[in-house]
């Protein structure tokens, strides 16, 4: 294993950690923090599954990180909400699909170290599960998608840590 996994952060928490990283590393003009600059950044991570597949992006080039790699929706939480309606956010950015909030289950977070990424983590595992498969449109974040069972995972160009965090949100 050449990544590292610490305790996270409670969710309760976020709010006075993101006010202290905005202090830290700064803020673009919407307010978001800019991670741009930073050791340490949370995140979530987004395992979006029907019945027994689970959907992978792939990564497009230029990205904060992992750039061309298959991983599941992602992204910075850089403002204060609800780690859900960030998920929620963050799915429909990616896939143009809007989801309710009742269908995303958030799994405790825990703090990613990997050589192989420009920073660590605070990662939000979440857990989205659909009834049917969705029409899905990518976004230029990403440039393709498939849908796979749990045991093809490590077929795909992955993180050596993704399995890590889609385990933690198919236990939420």
């Amino acid at each position: 294993m050449n990544f590292k996994i610490d305790p996270g952060l409670p969710e309760n928490q976020l709010a006075k950690w993101l006010s202290d990283a905005k202090q830290k590393y700064g803020a673009f003009d919407d307010g978001r923090v800019d991670y741009s600059q930073a050791d340490l950044a949370p995140i979530v991570m987004c395992t979006v599954v029907c019945g027994d597949e689970l959907l992978l992006v792939k990564r497009g080039h230029g990205l904060a990180d992992a750039n061309g790699v298959w991983s599941t929706v992602n992204g910075f939480i850089d403002e204060v909400k609800p780690v859900a309606e960030q998920a929620q956010q963050e799915i429909h950015e990616e896939l143009d699909l809007r989801v309710d909030l009742q269908q995303i289950k958030v799994a405790p977070s825990y703090t990613l170290k990997n050589p192989a990424e420009k920073r660590s983590y605070i990662v939000f595992p979440c857990l989205v599960a659909l009834a049917a498969k969705p029409v899905i449109k990518l976004n230029e974040e990403n440039t393709d998608f498939a849908w796979l069972k749990r045991p093809e995972l490590e077929t795909y160009d992955i993180l050596a840590d993704l399995p890590y965090a889609i385990d933690a949100a198919l236990a939420a």
